[in-house]
């Protein structure tokens, strides 16, 4: 079986002072923790001594395939659930509820993309897009923010996407999902403030991880008025997240906002998708969408 990478100390404090100079939350929940930046996020916690509940739908699968310290195993708790199940949603919550009294953090990791054009793609599977992504970050608040509003403290954090300020086309449903729970993470910090709770948006770029071979394509890739900008662009989208920041990265940002006594509301791992996103905010739109064009057909 595949080990962790020996640059990675097994220890879980032996970083905890050097990295994350302030303190973390002692119990954290994490969805969508099988893969990519959800995997890395509970990887990281857990080596620094945080008791961490790994969800996701195949995270059981996931320990059985790796092999990692037993120091880790002592600290991470599976829970298996599904975003788009309300009672599911409800249930990875009672389960940190019930092992620990309290749940410190929600770091909201899941989710999954649709690519296609917005006339060819059914209503059903567009109807799916947003119920995978908005709707699923919508049960998972509506399970989380009365415990947290009772115990008087509490940190969310909604991971979304450069594309929410900067829409993708023939990724479109997912990059408005997205600006969706951007807008949804904005208002509700206001609204939980006086309860102690405190929001953050992690806004990724371009990310090394499964998400690639997991999007999901919806109407004709061949057969279509759309086919030749509609593969160029999925292809420009396939090789930019292979060659983008790692999923480790972006984990590093989730918990080092974690970590801080003041976080920032948002965030945008990485220089160049920090120039992307203030570029899109101070040029004028028709030349923005002009570069967009440009890039993904």
């Amino acid at each position: 079986m595949p080990r962790l990478d020996p640059s990675h100390s097994t220890s879980p404090s032996v970083q905890s002072n050097q990295q994350f100079p302030d303190r973390l939350p002692g119990i954290v929940l994490v969805t969508g923790a099988s893969s990519g930046i959800g995997w890395e996020t509970v990887l990281l916690l857990a080596r620094q001594g945080v008791t961490v509940f790994a969800a996701s739908r195949t995270i059981g699968q996931k320990l059985a395939q790796v092999q990692i310290d037993p120091e880790l195993h002592r600290v991470i708790h599976t829970v298996e659930f599904d975003v788009l199940d309300e009672k599911s949603c409800a249930a990875a919550v009672s389960t940190a509820l019930d092992h620990k009294g309290r749940l410190d953090a929600l770091v909201h990791c899941a989710g999954a993309g649709l690519a296609g054009s917005i006339e060819e793609i059914p209503l059903a599977d567009a109807i799916w897009q947003y119920d995978n992504l908005l709707f699923g970050t919508i049960r998972m608040l509506r399970a989380v923010l009365p415990r947290m509003r009772h115990q008087g403290h509490g940190r969310i954090i909604l991971v979304t996407s450069v594309a929410a300020a900067i829409p993708v086309p023939f990724q479109t449903y997912y990059s408005s999902a997205k600006a969706a729970v951007h807008a949804l993470a904005l208002g509700l910090s206001d609204e939980v403030r006086p309860f102690g709770l405190k929001i953050t948006i992690v806004a990724p770029g371009d990310t090394r991880t499964g998400f690639t071979e997991a999007r999901k394509f919806s109407g004709s890739l061949t057969h279509s008025p759309y086919a030749e900008r509609l593969n160029r662009s999925v292809s420009r989208m396939a090789r930019d997240e292979q060659n983008g920041m790692t999923s480790r990265s972006i984990a590093q940002a989730i918990v080092r906002e974690l970590s801080r006594k003041h976080p920032k509301i948002m965030v945008t791992p990485g220089l160049h998708n920090q120039a992307m996103t203030m570029a899109a905010r101070i040029l004028p739109l028709p030349l923005v969408r002009w570069i967009v064009r440009l890039l993904y057909g």
